[in-house]
């Protein structure tokens, strides 16, 4: 193949509102000594989830699609930013809001995953086994992270009550969990 019909060819692949989600920081509301990007995180959402299907022996149809969803998550971040989820759920209107600014980046950058992420969406709301993995997964990429963070020293006062928060959550989701496994026997 010639040089110009490979550079049409990669053309047509690269994106580069993707390529950006390694320059756009996750936020958070403690102080961190490591920063960390969407697209670090992604990735280790899309494998947290990948893990917690294989060990629920879902079939590989459904794997990759938790995998592809969860990959996916926070793909409309690299344009517009990362907003802690706290405050997206305690500011009245923002979630609504970052929703719909979520749907113009999948539509104007992204759509050709646009099934996909309407799906996932629909799995969140639903509460469903897929939403479910997806979730622990992010929880448990943030347990992740705030480890790491206590491994380097990090001393921020709030640092503590943010892990015991996000173990709490684990719980409550693990809990769902454990409810649909039991459902779908």
């Amino acid at each position: 193949m010639e040089k110009k019909n490979m550079d049409e060819f990669i053309n047509t692949i690269i994106n580069e509102k993707l390529a950006s989600m390694n320059s756009v920081h996750r936020q958070s509301t403690i102080t961190t000594i490591k920063a960390e990007n969407i697209a670090q995180h992604s990735f280790f959402v899309a494998f947290y989830a990948f893990k917690i299907a294989k060990n629920l022996n879902l079939n590989s149809e459904l794997c990759g699609e938790i995998t592809i969803e969860a990959l996916i998550h926070d793909i409309a971040e690299s344009s517009s930013s990362d907003v802690p989820s706290n405050v997206k759920y305690q500011v009245p209107g923002l979630k609504q809001m970052l929703d719909k600014a979520e749907d113009f980046a999948i539509n104007k950058y992204f759509p050709e995953i646009k099934e996909e992420f309407t799906r996932l969406r629909e799995h969140e709301e639903q509460g469903d086994l897929i939403g479910v993995i997806i979730k622990l997964a992010d929880i448990i990429a943030l347990i992740q992270f705030l480890r790491t963070e206590r491994s380097l020293g990090n001393q921020d006062s709030t640092l503590i009550k943010v892990i015991d928060q996000t173990y709490d959550n684990l719980d409550k989701h693990l809990s769902r969990l454990k409810e649909l496994v039991a459902e779908n026997k």
